[in-house]
């Protein structure tokens, strides 16, 4: 499994990354205020499809931009998770792929093009990277990413900032939730925290990653879809903030 899904993010990552390097020809619209999606969101997205139909005939898929059922065993897909990174010429922007089977993530791969940086992985604990040299894993992170959107308000995420410099961190925004999952599950952030993330399709890939680098991880997804999400070395920080409620518990 984990080496066909290097060999899709390959193959989507390369297709991705031309759209990256022709932004100037991008047709963009607006799904809602401040959430842009693009041509090659769509054509990334209809890429992962027709690959993991190929591979993975029997599994249903779960996109950000073509839809889906949430149901059983599918694949929650993120085409170009951080559309606007994307659009702003900035690389911190991730094709995603996450196989969830009735509620658990079981395997993932993510890959940022333009960083050259991919993890693919199986929760059962096999975890592979490429990209980042074994030296520049660190052994105690000093940063703890976090994600902004519309659904979690200022004053919590105000707060949540707050406790993550208090225990003695720094806080740190990419812009893509799996992009930072990825940077939590090969050692580079020491954690990740947001409530309410747009869909399975931006956390599924990266909370199998970090399960398969042995990390803890909590999630609960909310009947408008949208997700809360904790992964690492965060549940001190987010109890010492106020949140998450009790719903939330870590595996």
């Amino acid at each position: 499994m984990l080496d066909t899904l290097s060999s899709i993010l390959v193959e989507t990552g390369a297709q991705a990354l031309g759209f990256f390097d022709s932004r100037a020809a991008r047709q963009v619209t607006a799904k809602a205020p401040l959430d842009l999606v693009s041509d090659a969101d769509r054509e990334v997205e209809a890429t992962i499809r027709r690959l993991l139909a190929r591979h993975f005939p029997g599994d249903g898929i779960l996109g950000e931009e073509l839809g889906g059922s949430a149901t059983g065993r599918f694949w929650a897909v993120d085409p170009i998770d951080g559309t606007a990174n994307f659009l702003s010429g900035l690389p911190f922007w991730a094709i995603s792929l996450g196989l969830m089977d009735h509620g658990e993530p079981l395997a993932g791969g993510i890959f940022a093009p333009a960083l050259g940086l991919m993890a693919v992985g199986e929760a059962r604990g096999v975890l592979r990277e490429t990209g980042l040299g074994p030296g520049s894993r660190a052994t105690d992170p000093p940063c703890i990413g976090l994600g902004r959107n519309p659904r979690w308000p200022a004053a919590d995420r105000h707060a949540v900032e707050a406790a993550v410099e208090a225990a003695g961190y720094a806080p740190r925004l990419f812009g893509s939730c799996a992009l930072s999952l990825m940077l939590v599950a090969t050692g580079r952030l020491k954690g990740y925290i947001e409530p309410r993330v747009g869909g399975l399709w931006d956390c599924a890939g990266g909370l199998a990653l970090c399960r398969a680098a042995g990390l803890s991880i909590a999630f609960d997804v909310h009947p408008d879809g949208t997700v809360d999400v904790l992964a690492g070395e965060v549940f001190a920080i987010t109890d010492a903030a106020g949140w998450p409620g009790e719903h939330l518990k870590k595996s």
